[in-house]
């Protein structure tokens, strides 16, 4: 990627905007995805938003490029413009309390490159890692299938540190990943390269989180690229090193876990997993699993407590199970969010899904001789579901949240994973319905916020929900979304509003306002 040909923080829009407030409007939006823009959090703490757009064409070859920065209540901050080639693309973003750091793409060039800004819009460092032709394949296989409300899958914060990035690599015979941890506390920058180890021919890592001293994946490992038995490990990264401190298999044990979601344990190094659960000898690609498995580990990597909830036992207490034990109506459960409240509790926020055949995958594949672009497998998105556990991990409420069930294509070579790759990828490309879980500072409250259509003789068209836990109950509320944008996305906000942004393409402007929950 050629080196950014100006930087100008400004401290006056260039671009014509109109701003109080609670709302915020910007001409001369050339061109916006909706990934590219963001919440700006300090742990679970809203701070501002940000947003980066094509904001000019300077010649055939390069763009005029804008991020702009905006406080919790939409008022601006910064203006941060710069020049580069218009090959250059924005995959990801991610902020972690103390700056803002952008993916860049340049496919003509095959390189990624990382910029990380301060709040006051300052650059703190780049980072360039050139890519072979293979991994940019590969690469563009992953974000070509990735819709624009995807949800980050390559780039992460790392607490105050940094930044940690996960992506697809084929070397040699191995098709694996990399991981690097760029810091911006500090000028350091490591890799982790797997296929100097790895001795299967196919495997992925799925970032879980991070501790003060740990990155976390889940990797997932095959003897071939198409089909046999998947195997999932726990990888423990050092963060000041580099170096693995541990990677142990989560099949090993009684059952075969799976997790989904990682969440620290407050007062505690140790750090919570939860996810699903088979029987030792249970076939992961086919077979219901057993129930939820919450596993927590120390440090290094030991199992410290292991709790286990079936379908058909402690879970069908509270929510309707099939005769094969698995919950009715809902299919597999994929697990969003997972958090600690100020009684020691535990809340894990899930959404049901269904692998199911795809009538158009199947008859692109008979047309083009058993090869195409859309897998003959797909995903049916079901309903929303909480738990509630004890500081034990014991289940002590949980209930479905109807809502509409919708399908999604995906990309060919899906059919041949697991339904739990399958749902991490539906995570990554943004077909869930769930958004997002708002938590007060104090752990007493909560919303769960996702999306969903209605159909009624009042209303047809999306809405937006939220579910919101306050004082031990449970409420809901809905808001009604009507627009003539291109596109509409609901973020977060201020504790008891949500912040809609609507993109108007033919007029090229980007508009923003706070709307109260009820």
């Amino acid at each position: 990627m050629k080196k950014i040909l100006t930087l100008l923080v400004c401290t006056i829009m260039t671009t014509a905007a109109i701003y109080a407030q609670g709302k915020l409007s910007i001409d001369n939006v050339r061109s916006i995805y909706i990934r590219n823009n963001g919440e700006i959090m300090d742990g679970d703490e809203l701070k501002g938003y940000f947003t980066f757009y094509v904001s000019d064409k300077v010649d055939s070859k390069t763009y005029e490029y804008t991020v702009q920065i905006m406080d919790m209540n939409l008022n601006k901050i910064k203006d941060i413009k710069f020049e580069d080639d218009k090959a250059v693309q924005i995959l990801e973003s991610s902020y972690n309390g103390q700056s803002i750091m952008f993916l860049f793409y340049n496919k003509r060039e095959k390189t990624l490159e990382y910029r990380a800004y301060s709040f006051e819009g300052k650059i703190l460092s780049t980072y360039t890692k050139e890519l072979t032709n293979r991994s940019k394949m590969l690469l563009e296989q992953s974000y070509g299938s990735k819709g624009d409300e995807g949800q980050n899958e390559a780039l992460f914060s790392v607490g105050n540190t940094g930044y940690v990035t996960v992506y697809p690599v084929k070397e040699g015979k191995y098709y694996t990943y990399e991981v690097n941890m760029f810091f911006t506390d500090r000028r350091k920058q490591w890799s982790y390269e797997a296929a100097e180890e790895q001795e299967d021919k196919w495997a992925t890592a799925m970032y879980l989180g991070s501790t003060d001293s740990l990155v976390i994946f889940e990797v997932i490992k095959q003897k071939r690229l198409m089909g046999g038995s998947p195997h999932s490990w726990l990888l423990g990264i050092n963060i000041l090193t580099g170096k693995k401190a541990f990677e142990v298999s989560t099949e090993a044990e009684d059952y075969k876990f799976y997790p989904m979601n990682i969440s620290p344990i407050r007062g505690s190094s140790n750090f919570l997993l939860m996810g699903t659960y088979y029987e030792p000898d249970g076939r992961v690609m086919k077979d219901a699993s057993l129930g939820l498995a919450a596993w927590v580990f120390d440090p290094q990597g030991k199992v410290v407590t292991k709790k286990y909830n079936s379908w058909e036992g402690d879970i069908s207490k509270y929510i309707g199970v099939d005769k094969k034990g698995r919950v009715s109506d809902l299919g597999y459960v994929y697990f969003h969010k997972i958090l600690q409240t100020a009684d020691g509790n535990f809340f894990a926020i899930g959404e049901g899904y269904k692998k199911i055949a795809s009538g158009l995958g199947i008859a692109t594949a008979i047309l083009n001789q058993g090869s195409g672009s859309v897998a003959t497998a797909k995903l049916r998105i079901t309903d929303l579901v909480t738990f509630k556990f004890n500081d034990k991990f014991e289940i002590k409420d949980a209930k479905i949240y109807d809502k509409n069930s919708n399908s999604q294509e995906m990309q060919s070579g899906a059919e041949f994973s697991s339904p739990h790759t399958m749902a991490v990828m539906a995570r990554a490309w943004g077909f869930f319905d769930y958004d997002f879980t708002q938590t007060n500072k104090e752990h007493t409250r909560f919303s769960i916020c996702y999306s969903d259509y209605v159909k009624t003789s009042d209303f047809k068209g999306k809405t937006f929900n939220s579910i919101t836990y306050d004082d031990g109950k449970m409420s809901q509320d809905k808001i009604e979304l009507t627009s003539k944008a291109k596109w509409m996305r609901v973020m977060q906000a201020k504790t008891g509003s949500v912040m809609i942004m609507e993109y108007f393409k033919k007029e090229k402007r980007l508009e923003m306002r706070l709307e109260k929950l009820n």
